[in-house]
């Protein structure tokens, strides 16, 4: 999934540039693994909202891609759709992040004026903090060490931006990155952790054959912390009923 457009300076973009939200405010992917690879969900982390099939999966077609990244370097995950999510399978050995996005362009008629806009949905799952180089558009990564993290936009350190962590239980912190995009949060609890960040970019441009007025990002980062004060209960799973 390829765009075409002029890329701005983050330091050069005027205020109303970006837009970062807390994830309730938005749906979005993110990754967790299980004993067959990985499931890439889409709903509301912190609820354990996860829509299914027949429902709003079935918007994403083609489904998601997905990859996988080792030692010995990147390969493509198979995607499979499933009753509540997508299962990413073929990780090869030393898997230690994993990474999936889908972009298609809306539409929003008000009145005779029709705006397009290119959404970008993505996902990242890391099994540790080692620092890592961003390769999607808009990325969380870790920095180095537990509760450290930076976030990058076209490849670039993300200042003054706002980011929301959470956990699987509904736990949640917001903050700002520094002027070198990144932020440090405690992780005080066992579990699931997400990071979310929401993005957009009032630059056109072209997706495969479709023109676009702007762009929406929506992105996120999954890791397990192993020690820590024990959790509260995950709320039980939701799927809703969308036809």
């Amino acid at each position: 999934m390829s765009s075409r457009r002029t890329s701005p300076c983050v330091s050069s973009l005027p205020p109303f540039w970006l837009s970062l939200s807390s994830a309730a405010s938005a749906h979005a992917l993110w990754i967790e693994p299980d004993a067959a690879g990985f499931q890439l969900y889409y709903g509301e982390f912190d609820d354990n909202l996860r829509e299914g099939s027949p429902g709003l999966l079935d918007r994403f077609a083609p489904p998601p891609a997905a990859k996988a990244f080792a030692p010995s370097g990147a390969e493509a995950l198979k995607v499979e759709k499933t009753p509540a999510s997508f299962a990413l399978t073929g990780a090869p050995g030393g898997t230690d992040s994993v990474v999936a996005e889908q972009a298609r362009v809306t539409e929003r008629k008000q009145g005779d004026k029709v705006t397009r806009t290119l959404g970008r949905l993505s996902a990242r799952y890391v099994t540790d903090f080692s620092e890592r180089k961003p390769v999607i558009p808009l990325d969380v990564v870790p920095a180095g060490k537990p509760g450290a993290f930076k976030v990058f936009y076209d490849g670039k350190p993300l200042p003054k931006a706002k980011v929301e962590v959470g956990t699987e239980f509904g736990w949640k912190r917001e903050l700002k990155t520094d002027d070198a995009g990144a932020f440090e949060v405690e992780l005080p609890w066992k579990g699931t952790y997400q990071v979310e960040a929401m993005l957009m970019d009032p630059t056109p441009g072209v997706h495969g054959t479709e023109a676009y007025d702007g762009m929406r990002f929506v992105t996120t980062l999954t890791f397990k912390v192993a020690a820590g004060l024990e959790a509260p209960p995950r709320p039980t799973v939701t799927t809703p009923k969308r036809y």
